[in-house]
């Protein structure tokens, strides 16, 4: 019985000792992102929703506050990580997040904007990858097409960072 309890000792200190090396601090964690952030990210951040009842049922309709409203047909660029909507490795069509794939659970939220729908011009593809990725289109808002994004960058270009 001692040796079990050995074993089993052991492998939670192994587990915690890895875990803990492997996790940034929550400062190194806003260093790490923050360069990616800039004026248009800040922007994407304004967006909110109104709640209404429709049917007895809620009902939450995207709003665009004014800034937010300048920019669309707007031309933007900015940073980001390409996500993947469907399986594969190059995408005509994908999110692009302030945040790397393992982290976008926390996009939305507390400063760190949603992510927005890239479609690439003239079909060209995007390999998908760890590193981020610089985006310059136009920027279309959506408040009508539930089945995308409230805001779209549409026409655009992908240089690898």
């Amino acid at each position: 019985m001692k040796h079990y309890i050995k074993i089993i000792c052991s492998a939670v200190w192994l587990f915690l000792a890895s875990s803990s090396e492997a996790q940034p601090t929550s400062r190194e964690h806003l260093t790490e992102h923050k360069p990616l952030m800039n004026e248009v990210w800040q922007t994407f951040d304004l967006l909110m929703y109104k709640v209404e009842n429709k049917n007895g049922k809620k009902v939450y309709i995207p709003y665009f506050p004014p800034l937010l409203r300048r920019l669309h047909g707007k031309t933007v660029s900015l940073q980001g990580y390409a996500i993947p909507i469907k399986a594969g490795f190059r995408h005509n069509r994908f999110l692009l997040s302030v945040l790397p794939i393992d982290q976008c659970m926390f996009c939305g939220q507390n400063g760190i904007p949603a992510m927005v729908e890239v479609t690439l011009a003239h079909d060209k593809k995007q390999k998908i990858g760890n590193k981020p990725i610089l985006i310059t289109g136009k920027v279309v808002l959506n408040a009508m097409d539930k089945k995308r994004t409230e805001i779209w960058i549409e026409g655009a270009s992908a240089t690898e960072r």
